[in-house]
Parts: structure tokens; sequence; C-alpha cells
């Protein structure tokens, strides 16, 4: 009989008891004769303890299985206990091996030398300013000491940074004296146009394979899988990554058109403005465009008295074209100015026209006299030396394009097929060349651009010095940066870029210059010890953090107010604080960027993603009501991830072998030809005759070689 329970076992006890005590205190009669002997109570007693006990039986039988399978359910409790226990001292001893694990990968050193070379002692990690920056805690930043940034981040990683940066080097200078020691001079190497050296001596084994180490950059390592074709674009030719790149403000618009709006509405919204004029331009170009049943430029040309054209004749013409073209304008210069705004290149070059005629009038409207002798420029670049701005304008003549990415050297870029193209060699891009000349021809282009040994800054001189006594040089349009040249001239505003067809029939406001990979940026010297390798590891990935990447663009926390700044974009951005502001206009007039740089130690062209939200929150004047409408208007620009190749951008550089080294070796291409271009644009005694005579020049380089080199590179780039 199986064990009953305690209560059961009471129960039943009871219950016999009850029995026998009843049977035995029953009252006995016995007889003179004794018919039934005292045995008989003794079996019905036996019976009714048989009966009992089958009934216990009974119970027994049905309470069995719960009994069972509860003690099944402890044992398989306690089982389970005992294993999540073994798995609990498993993990713990996983974690502990990995933690041991971690401490013997990891072991960091506790400095870094970094050589960072700029060619320009204020952009160094280095403070070079002979007036000390006092911060908000009354520590005093003097010459020679790390930046605030970079003490701020050896206090964030635990280590010190020392800067054996020669502080006046170039970046090309400094590569090829490190070079010739094996880069063994510092942990950390790095500067402005020098990712195809970086690339080119890392796969030669002078630095470290970043790829080989992005379980220890998990940032990093998010970074390039979020932008696949950013990660492409700095591999080199044997598949490794080995530098960290400086990728600017990826997606935003970079130079754009801006332009004296309030000469536009002069001239063309009424005759309240306008001056007696007597200028005239012998005209040159003939139009391109088709769109409408009669073409301004045509007009005109007809215009002009025995080739000449006068302000009179030039606005006349273009005010009859907008009346009978864009009858639903509510004024003239709508035409141009706002988010609606419509005009090709022809339209503009009749605009140009009607300002280069018109210096009485113009002067007037900036200055409230005429200025007598004045020399109107309708069209200049910053300096001589970003001449190549202008030949933005070829985009114009149908969507041609001139730049892969944004760089004078980035002549390469993607056809609708995908193929790799060289510009300046494009049937399409010296009918541009050709279409430039004759403005040039007409004075619509700055005489100087063209001459790169004049380091004349024309922005300053044309739109900056409005107010000076004696000055008689005004500009009407440029191809810039939006916040710089806003900043420059309060009245100075952006438009929209001219009408163009871009890879397709579709007319669109397309700019080809955007925010893109820079060739800049920064590696680690194999020959650094193991220690130094991680430390700098570490450094590398904290740029790409969340806090790295606040750090690096907006500066130490003391740099920010804690509270955002919602751009124009829609996006919010970190804001700056009201020190970082006060000082900026204290030291560096307001120019943000350049405080950053060259007081702060932030937005230094290392391995990092620059965010567009410090550019901002601070424009001025007419900047934030040009960043709004270019981004209402919804202005194409080339990205890295366009579906359609001919506005994807390309690599900023690519990774060549020693045989692709070699081979270019033996061609001519280069500098000489570009040359060449500018003076055929200026008109020059000793410029090529004609665009044909352009062509044969590059055919007669090795251009066809040359193309190939790039096309193998660039394929291998995205394998």
């Amino acid at each position: 009989m199986k064990k009953l329970s305690r209560n059961l076992l009471f129960a039943i006890l009871l219950t016999l008891t009850v029995i026998i005590a009843s049977a035995c205190s029953s009252e006995v009669t016995v007889p003179e004769v004794v018919e039934e002997p005292i045995e008989a109570v003794v079996e019905e007693v036996e019976e009714v303890v048989e009966e009992v006990e089958e009934a216990v039986e009974e119970v027994m039988e049905e309470e069995a299985p719960a009994e069972e399978e509860m003690a099944e359910e402890a044992a398989e409790e306690e089982m389970a206990e005992e294993a999540a226990e073994e798995e609990m001292a498993e993990e713990a001893a996983e974690e502990e091996m990995a933690e041991e694990e971690m401490m013997e990968e990891v072991m960091m050193a506790e400095s870094l030398d970094i050589n960072f070379a700029l060619g320009n002692n204020q952009r160094t990690i280095t403070y070079n300013q002979p007036t000390p920056l006092e911060q908000p805690d009354g520590n005093v930043i003097n010459q020679g000491q790390l930046k605030p940034t970079w003490q701020y981040i050896q206090s964030e990683l635990g280590m010190t940074f020392n800067d054996v940066t020669i502080q006046d080097q170039s970046s090309g200078e400094m590569i090829e004296i490190a070079a010739a020691t094996g880069f063994d001079s510092a942990d950390v190497f790095g500067g402005s146009n020098v990712a195809d050296d970086l690339m080119a001596f890392g796969a030669q084994g002078y630095f470290v394979n970043l790829n080989e180490n992005l379980d220890h950059m998990p940032n990093f390592a998010a970074y390039l899988e979020a932008n696949p074709n950013i990660a492409k674009a700095v591999t080199a030719y044997d598949g490794g990554i080995y530098h960290a790149p400086y990728a600017a403000e990826i997606g935003n618009y970079a130079r754009v058109f801006n332009a004296r709006v309030e000469w536009i509405a002069g001239l063309l919204d009424s005759d309240d403005m306008m001056e007696a004029e007597t200028n005239t331009l012998a005209t040159q170009y003939e139009g391109y465009w088709e769109r409408h049943a009669s073409n301004v430029v045509d007009m005109q040309n007809e215009a002009a008295a025995g080739g000449e054209l006068t302000s009179e004749a030039a606005r006349g013409a273009l005010l009859e074209y907008i009346a009978a073209t864009y009858p639903d304008l509510e004024k003239p210069s709508d035409l141009y100015v706002g988010v609606n705004a419509q005009y090709d290149i022809d339209e503009l070059v009749a605009l140009w026209r009607v300002v280069e005629l018109s210096p009485n009038t113009v002067t007037k409207i900036t200055t409230g006299e005429v200025i007598a002798d004045a020399q109107v420029v309708p069209f200049f670049t910053r300096r001589s030396r970003d001449r190549h701005d202008a030949l933005r304008l070829i985009n114009y003549w149908g969507g041609q394009r001139v730049f892969g990415s944004d760089s004078s050297a980035a002549l390469f870029y993607l056809d609708a097929d995908g193929e790799l193209q060289f510009s300046h060699n494009d049937p399409g891009f010296l009918e541009g060349v050709g279409y430039m000349q004759q403005l040039y021809a007409e004075g619509l282009i700055y005489s100087d651009f063209f001459d790169s040994s004049i380091s004349d800054n024309f922005r300053s001189l044309l739109f900056g010095a409005d107010g000076e006594e004696g000055h008689n040089q005004f500009g009407f349009m440029t191809i810039d940066w939006i916040a710089s040249t806003t900043a420059s001239n309060e009245t100075v505003a952006s438009v929209l870029p001219p009408l163009t067809t871009v890879g397709s029939d579709e007319l669109i406001h397309f700019v080809e210059n955007t925010r893109v990979i820079k060739p800049d940026g920064w590696a680690i010297s194999t020959a650094s010890s193991e220690e130094e390798i991680n430390a700098a590891l570490a450094l590398f990935d904290y740029f790409y953090s969340p806090e790295g990447t606040i750090v690096q663009n907006y500066g130490p926390p003391f740099a920010q107010s804690g509270g955002t700044y919602v751009g124009g974009d829609g996006n919010e951005y970190p804001e700056f604080s009201q020190w970082t502001v006060d000082n900026a206009n204290e030291f560096n007039n307001g120019n943000m960027s350049s405080f950053l740089r060259d007081y702060m130690g932030s937005l230094i062209p290392l391995g990092y993603q620059k965010q567009i939200g410090f550019e901002l929150q601070t424009t001025v004047n007419n900047g934030p009501a040009a960043w709004e409408m270019y981004f209402d208007a919804g202005v194409t620009t080339p990205t890295y991830e366009s579906a359609d190749t001919y506005t994807r951008l390309v690599p900023p550089v690519f990774s060549l072998t020693e045989q692709d080294t070699a081979k270019l070796g033996t061609l001519a291409v280069g500098g000489e030809q570009l040359e060449q271009i500018y003076l055929f644009i200026a008109n020059a005694d000793t410029a090529p005759a004609d665009t044909d005579a352009l062509a044969a020049m590059y055919a007669d380089a090795g251009i066809d070689d040359y193309i190939d080199v790039y096309r193998n590179a660039y394929e291998r780039s995205q394998q």
C-alpha cells in the first residue's frame, strides 16, 4: 500500500476507531443457549475493516496520479533550476573570459603622436593664435597648447595627444618626408588632398587596414554600413580601407547662384531708377534654347544696330520678351527672383547684358548716386584660383556634366549607362567652352578670372567694398557658398540656378556642386605599437560616435547652449552658446567656421561626418531665406545614392596601382590642356584656334589611355 497523505490517514484511523468502539460498546445479551459465538462479531468487524481498506485503496488510486505528477513537476523544476544555475555559471565564465581577452586585445597607449598637416598653422590641433582664449570656466588657452576641442577629447578618452606636425608644412610635403622613414615618426598621419597617398601607401603595408579592425570601431563600422557607396569610394585597389575620410555635409547644397537682386528689380520692374547710359557691346553670343516662340538673345541681337547693343535696346527687348512669354508674372523680376524663378541660360545672358550696359543705373541703386566710370561685372568667381567655378555654367547648355565630385580636379563623371567619362574632351563640354568664349568677349565674365597669377579676392572687391570711398567696381552675380557670400553684402541674395535638362528632356533646376567626401582624412601607421594602434582606433571611432560627431562639429559642451536649432531643412541641430557666438564675432568677425577651426579645433578635415547645422545657424542677412528657397524648390544635385547614374557622384580620388601610376607617367594629360582651355575662353593670342583644336590637343596627349586607367580603377572600387 502506498503512503497516504497525513490528512487521509488520520481520517481512516478515526473512522476505524469509531466503528470498533461502536461494536465493542453494544449491549450483549447472553442467552442460556448461545446461538452465535463471539467470533461472529470479530468477523463482522473484519468485514467492515476490509470495506474501509478497499475504499482507501480506491481513493489512493485516484490520488496517486496527481501526486506522481506533482513529484515529476518538482523534479523538473529542480532540474531547471540546476540547468539555469549551470547556464549562469557558464555565462559568467564566458563574460570573464571575454573581459580578460578584451583586456589583452585593447591595451591602449596613454599617448599618441599626431602629424596632421594642412599647410596652415591656424588649422592644426595646436593653438597658434597670439591672443589667448579664455574659456567660460576661466581656463585660458595659450599659444602652443592644444586647442579646446582636443583638450576635451583627451579627457574623454583618457589619453594625451602630442602634435608633432611642422605647423606650416603642407600635406604633400609631410607625406613625402614621412614616407622616406616608413611613417615611423608618428602614430597618425593626415591632411588635405592626401586620400590617394594614404590608399597607395596603405596597400603597400604602411597604414593599418581599418577593415580588419571594425570590431574595435563599432561607430565607424555602422557609418560604412549605412553609406555603402562612401565605403566603396574610400576602398583601395586591394580591398582595404586605410583612412577615415572627411565627409562634408553630405546631401546639402554647396556653391549656388548669388546676385544683387535689387539690381534685377530696379532694372526690370519700373523706369523709376533708370539713368541715361552710353555703354555698348558687340554681340557675339547667339543663344541656345528653343523653348518658346522666340529667343530673347535673338531679339536683343536683332535690336543691336550694326551689331552694337545699347542698354535701352537690350532692356527693351528683354521686357518685351518677358511680357509675351510669361504673361502671368506679377512683375518682370519674378522670372529670376524667388522660389518660382524659371529662367534659362539665354534669359540669364540677356539680363547680364542689361546689367553690363547700365553702370549708371546699378551704381545709383547701390550707393544712392551715379558712380562715374564704374566697372560693372555681370559674372565673376571669388578668386582666379576658383576659375573652375565659371565652368559650372556649362551645365546650363543642355545639362552637360563637368565635375563628378566637388573638386577642381574631379573631371570624371558617369554617363547615363554608368560608364566613367572624362568631361573636358566631351563634345558637349567643348561646345559650352565655345559659348563661354563668346560671353567673355562681350564683357559678361570678369576679365581677370582666368589669370592664375592674380591672388585678389574678387568677391571682397566686387561685393564687399560698396561703402569704401572712391570704390568703382561692382559685381552682379557669382557662384559661391550661401553663408559667406550673403555675409559679404547684406543686399546680396541667392537665386535659383537656370533651368536645364540633365540626363533627360525634362527641364529642372540643377546645381552640380554639392557636399561630398573630400580627398582628406587620416590614417594609422603600422610602425606604431599594438597599444598605440588600439588607442588610435579608439580615437578614430570616437569621431563617428554621437558625442564625437557633436564635439567635432560644434565644439566641447561649453561651446553649446544645450538647446537645439531648427534649420531651414527642418532638422534639429545643437545650438551654439552665446560664449561661442560672442567670441566668433570678436576674433573672426562672426565667421563661425573659421573660429571653430582656428581657435577651437573643431571642423578640422580629418575623419568624420560634417553636419550642415553649424552653417545654417550662423548664416546672416539673406542667407537663411536662401537655404529655405533651395530646400523648398527641391533643386536637384548629384548624390552618391542616385538611381540615375548621370547624377551620381564619383569618388573624389581613385586608388591607382603602381602599374596605373606608371602608365599615367607615359601620358601627357594634365594641367597644360586645362590652361589652354582658359586661354581659349579669354581669347588669348596663344590659345588654340577653336574647340576642335582643344579636342585634338587631348587626343595627342593620350586621353583614351588615360580614361582607360581610371575606368579600370573605378570598376575595381565597385566590386
